[in-house]
Formats: C-alpha cells, structure tokens, sequence
C-alpha cells in the first residue's frame, strides 16, 4: 500500500490555519513560509507547509482555495492528554459535542476533528463508523 506523505487542509485564511494547525499538531512552519506569514506576503493561491524536521510524521498543507464548501473539508483524529487538549483550545478550537469516548472539535474555520483520549487511543476498532 501507498505510504501517507502529507495532508492538505483547504482553507479561506491560511494566515489563521496554519498557525492553529501549527501549535495543534505540533509540526512547525518551515523556515520560509513563517517569514511569508510574519510578513504578511504569501501569494494569493499560496500553501503553507508544516513539517516535521525529524521526517516522521507525514507533511501537513495549509492550501487557500477559492471555492470552499463549508465544514468537512477534512477530518482528523489527534490523541491527547487533558493538557494537549487545553493548549488546542487555546490555541482557537471549539467543543463542538462531547461523546462517550473522545470529544469533537472544530477549528477556526469551522472544520470538525476529534480529540481522543491516550487511554482510548488502542486498538482498530476505536471509532466504528468514523
């Protein structure tokens, strides 16, 4: 099977998603799009790359587009403790409903991912019908 090399998240604002998306996923702007982002100088169809430097976690695309559908462009599932989940609120996600096993958040944007549990991170069978 093909490996998963990047995930890309169409947005409105890149200027708002990549540094929310940034701090919740905790992969950094690469050197040249924070420069763009601090200046304010990215070019209107232009992505922002979050990369991990140590090369193992796939790439995340923050991609303006013209035509956005609303909420649902994408759906991540991240795991973590009561303090990653503090610092995702802080950093801008709202509770969108709270569920038996993990709670659904959305971003800035509006677009849905859940915050599971470590405790409820094992096992395939964790989000049936996901």
């Amino acid at each position: 099977m093909p490996d998963l090399t990047a995930i890309v998240i169409h947005c409105r604002d890149p200027y708002l998603l990549a540094p929310f998306w940034s701090t919740v996923t905790g992969l950094p702007v690469v050197e040249e799009d924070r420069v763009k982002l601090g200046d304010r100088s990215l070019e209107p169809d232009e992505s922002v790359l979050l990369r991990d430097p140590a090369g193992h976690r796939p790439d995340v695309w923050i991609s303006p587009v013209d035509d956005l559908p609303g909420p649902g462009r994408i759906h991540l599932d991240l795991v973590g403790d009561a303090e990653e989940r503090a610092a995702v609120l802080e950093a801008g996600a709202t509770v969108v409903r709270e569920l038996p096993r993990w709670t659904v958040l959305a971003d800035p944007e509006g677009n849905e991912f859940c915050l599971l549990p470590r405790s409820e991170a094992h096992g395939d069978t964790l989000l049936p019908g996901h």
